[in-house]
This record gives C-alpha cells, structure tokens and sequence, in this order.
C-alpha cells in the first residue's frame, strides 16, 4: 500500500470515515480507483466495516477514541440515542446498557456491528426533536434524549404505562428523588406535546404527583 494513503487514513481527526471522506481524500482518483482503494485497505485490515459507507480506522478502534452515540446516528441517519441509552446516561436507571438503544422516525431496525449492537425503534416525526439535546465530548458530538423524551420514547415504544410515580419507580428502578428533583419544565411540555395521547396522560399523572410532593 501506498505510504502517503495509509498516512491520510491514520492522520484523519474523527476515529471513523465515511465515503464522502474518502471521495474528498482521493479526488484526484477516479471512482474504480478510489474503489479499489477501499477495497484493499479494508482488506489489509486499516478500515474496519460498520456498515456500507461507514468504517471505524483500526488504529482508533477502542474506547478511548470511539464516541458510541456519535456512531449511531450515522449508522441509521434521522435518529437520535433515546430510550435505556438515554436514561441510563442521565443516571436514571442503574444498570449498564450493553445495546445501544435509539429511535427514528424510519421503520425499526438492529445492527450487529463490530462496536456493538445498536437498536432502533420508530416514534412518530411530529416533535421528533423536542426534548433531545446536543452534547460535545472530547470525541464527538451527538444527539440524546433528555430524561424524560428518553421515557416517553419508552411508553411509546414498549407499549407501557403506569398510574403513578410508585409503579414507574418500581419497574424501572428509578430513585424517586430523581423524579422529584427532575426537569419539571421539559415534563409539562411533553406531556402536552407528544404526539400520542397514552403517552401524554401518562406523563400528565407524574407531572401532577411531583407538582404536589
């Protein structure tokens, strides 16, 4: 292999690379040239295959260099990190979650990759991004629900519901504190915005239990 193709690869700032990046990288190549670049360096082991058009560089592959939620939402464009993913990484729920769990609002779909599973669900468009926030770390940058987009995803997508504070507290194992001290704002906007009505009256009886407490 060419020295100066293995340096453009192993000197590109994100531990992934897309096809659009190679295209800009060798573009003064043609396309059967630039394919059979790909081709060959997958081969050789410098890439690593995510999926179609998305490859991990093998130097960066481990967890010091790979932001997980960063990669979702390119494994399966219009969707954000939502559901356990999400509430575990607002320390909601306790356990570790060892499938990455998002929604879209394409059909459901799951992706065995070599960095792991990443699961999708399909929620409505309407509102698709209200309550999702965008966070930069070190590695990257991606979209995530908020605690509570993250569990009315989960309502919607699970086909759950709970009367109270009590039951959700229960089956989740989610510190009532949490829910008592939780954004109460984002809350009363969707469980007036969502667009399915079970899942709004089902977070209508938490918003009115933790107004009270």
């Amino acid at each position: 292999m060419e020295k100066n193709i293995r340096d453009l690869i192993e000197e590109w700032p994100k531990c992934f690379i897309q096809d659009d990046d190679l295209a800009m990288l060798f573009m003064d190549k043609t396309d059967g040239a630039r394919h059979s670049i790909v081709k060959r360096i997958l081969k050789e082991g410098l890439l690593i295959r995510i999926r179609r058009g998305l490859y991990l560089i093998a130097d960066k592959a481990e967890p010091l260099f790979i932001e997980v939620f960063e990669l979702a939402s390119l494994i399966y464009e219009h969707s954000f990190v939502s559901l356990e993913s999400a509430l575990s990484y607002h320390g909601w729920i306790p356990e570790g979650v060892y499938t990455t769990t998002c929604v879209s609002i394409k059909r459901a779909k799951e992706f065995k990759t070599p960095i792991g599973i990443f699961n999708y669900k399909r929620v409505p468009e309407e509102k698709f991004y209200t309550g999702v926030d965008r966070v930069r770390t070190k590695k990257g940058a991606f979209f995530v629900a908020s605690p509570w987009r993250a569990l009315a995803d989960f309502i919607y997508t699970r086909r759950k519901s709970w009367k109270n504070l009590s039951e959700l507290e229960a089956d989740l194992r989610i510190d009532r504190e949490t829910l008592i001290n939780s954004d109460k704002k984002m809350l009363k906007i969707l469980a007036a915005s969502y667009p399915s009505c079970r899942v709004r009256e089902n977070l209508k009886i938490f918003l009115n239990e933790i107004i009270k407490a």
